[in-house]
């Protein structure tokens, strides 16, 4: 005797087995396979070689990565690229080129199209030449330190219409080690140049040789803007940075002395103006901060969890010239847990405070407050417990606060309770 397994097959599931049976395609996905954009990028009508054809996914607000496959035009001017995105809304979003040329004679662009399934879409593309600003920059007293660059703000202009950013040039390009920079690959347009010294001893300077202040050189009226044509090279004259500033240099550590990496340093002079800071070495802990104009200047740390911001006490005077050797003592944070137990007037709070740093329970002292009323407790192995009484009923905002210890910060945090 046969048995016979009766299986219950899905509507949607049958549905599909019809379809494949007809010789049909299913919509989502299988639209999506082997389809090709080709094209040929021309110049003023000429077709240009050596062009990079980049693909992508085209999102709701531009090209979105990673990129699919990249092409390189031929001697035609010419492209095509085969490509089978695996994801299926893929067909929905589109696709995004983005054209570039490495050699820089064309501003970057993109074009935006959509694949169908075994097909061929053609996307030309005619673009526009690039421009170049040429120049050099060097240092007051000549030396080559390789920590020059030249940023230009210029047209807004995106690589991809969908996108803000990125604009479609190299806004910040490094100075050679014979001064010489050049920004290349260019629109047409209005660029103001800021000549910038990453070894922090010249103060930035907007072109032409003006000190660029408190104001960003595109919003001086006194620096030289640079237009720029379509297509044009334009060679500046030298400039030099001529005034330098004094640094602070040192190292920031816990209290036992060991470096405390990832910490933003910040200097501000006496009195609040001429912020600056400075992103500390990841490992050993070092900053530098400068050009300084000014005389005094407090240091504030502000570390990355599990440590606490520092202040320093005192003012560091730069007036004589560089200050070395300085050292930013930073504190872990503290963490605060409570156990609130209402009473009828009455409530029990059992604090309970951990060394972020480290786990450990620090002693030292903790307040709990309402209104005027508080008490202040020794914390044993980072615990204590305390009683308010005198409390009007209702919720009530109870105030915790850790005094600290040389190594722990204080803190302090809010909790509520209902008094009965």
């Amino acid at each position: 005797m046969k048995l016979h397994h009766h299986v219950r097959v899905p509507a949607l599931l049958l549905g599909v087995i019809a379809l494949l049976l007809a010789g049909l395609t299913l919509p989502a996905h299988a639209a999506t396979k082997n389809a090709t954009v080709k094209g040929v990028v021309t110049v003023d009508g000429t077709p240009i070689k050596g062009v990079t054809i980049e693909l992508y996914v085209t999102g709701d607000d531009g090209y979105q990565e990673p990129r699919v496959a990249t092409a390189v035009t031929d001697s035609k001017g010419a492209y095509s690229i085969r490509f089978s995105p695996t994801n299926p809304i893929d067909v929905y979003v589109g696709s995004t080129i983005l054209i570039k040329d490495p050699q820089y004679r064309i501003v970057s662009t993109s074009r935006r199209f959509m694949g169908v399934a075994n097909k061929t879409v053609t996307r030309n593309a005619s673009v526009k030449k690039a421009g170049s600003i040429t120049g050099t920059v060097k240092r007051g007293d000549g030396k080559a330190t390789g920590l020059l660059r030249v940023v230009a703000d210029g047209p807004s202009s995106s690589i991809d219409p969908g996108r803000d950013l990125p604009i479609n040039y190299d806004q910040d390009v490094k100075v050679a080690a014979d001064g010489s920079f050049a920004l290349r690959g260019l629109p047409s347009g209005n660029f103001s140049l800021q000549s910038v010294d990453d070894g922090q001893t010249y103060f930035s300077q907007c072109y032409d040789n003006l000190i660029q202040g408190d104001e960003p050189c595109i919003e001086q009226d006194a620096a030289t803007t640079v237009p720029l044509a379509t297509g044009q090279n334009v060679t500046l004259e030298p400039q030099t940075l001529s005034t330098a500033g004094h640094r602070i240099s040192g190292i920031v550590t816990d209290t036992s002395g060991r470096p405390i990496g990832h910490t933003t340093v910040e200097a501000t002079q006496d009195g609040g103006s001429d912020r600056l800071n400075d992103r500390n070495h990841p490992t050993t802990g070092a900053f530098r901060i400068g050009p300084l104009s000014g005389d005094g200047y407090r240091l504030t740390a502000k570390p990355d969890f599990p440590w606490a911001p520092q202040t320093a006490d005192s003012v560091i005077d730069v007036s004589g010239g560089d200050v070395t050797g300085v050292q930013i003592k930073v504190k872990s944070q503290a963490t605060i847990k409570a156990t609130l137990t209402p009473g009828t007037g009455t409530v029990k709070v059992a604090v309970d405070v951990t060394r972020a740093a480290t786990g450990s329970k620090p002693s030292g002292k903790a307040t709990i407050r309402w209104g005027t009323i508080s008490k202040t407790v020794d914390l044993v192995d980072g615990k204590g417990t305390v009683k308010l009484q005198g409390l009007p009923a209702g919720k009530r905002q109870i105030t915790v606060s850790y005094a600290g210890t040389s190594s722990t910060a204080a803190a302090t945090k809010l909790f509520y309770a209902t008094v009965k």
